[in-house]
């Protein structure tokens, strides 16, 4: 049986993973580690984009012959668009990226790992938040 504060903090991390649309939360200390999980918001919330990039997309080469072009997440994990808290994003709208330039970090099983742009290009968006979990494929910048 879990003490009083155990189950206030579990609870307190379901609402926060909750209201943040969160695919899981992990808080440790010395002696406890708590970890939990939904893959009903990522599958749902991953979904959705999908289905609002493709109408986007179709949107957009219908009424511009332009297709929306983006860069991937090559895998599952965390992304950092940052290499510290207290520094500035890899990357961010408006700036040109030149090939191999790193745009985001992705840690994935306790190892961070360099994401690198593979072309020459423009961010035209960010179409994540900073410390969100990505699937795989699930686009990440929107690019010219």
């Amino acid at each position: 049986m879990l003490d009083k504060k155990i189950n206030d903090t579990i609870d307190i991390l379901i609402k926060k993973l909750k209201d943040n649309k969160l695919g899981s939360i992990k808080l440790s200390n010395k002696i406890n580690t708590i970890e939990i999980s939904n893959n009903l918001v990522n599958q749902s919330s991953y979904q959705n984009n999908q289905n609002n990039l493709q109408t986007g997309s179709q949107n957009t080469k219908n009424d511009k012959n332009e297709e929306v072009i983006t860069i991937d997440s090559p895998m599952v994990g965390i992304i950092y668009l940052t290499p510290k808290p207290s520094s500035p994003p890899f990357a961010k709208k408006g700036q040109k990226i030149k090939k191999g330039d790193t745009i985001c970090l992705i840690e994935a099983m306790k190892t961070f790992n360099e994401i690198k742009s593979d072309r020459d290009c423009t961010i035209k968006s960010v179409m994540i938040k900073n410390g969100e979990a990505v699937e795989f494929g699930q686009p990440l910048f929107e690019i010219l």
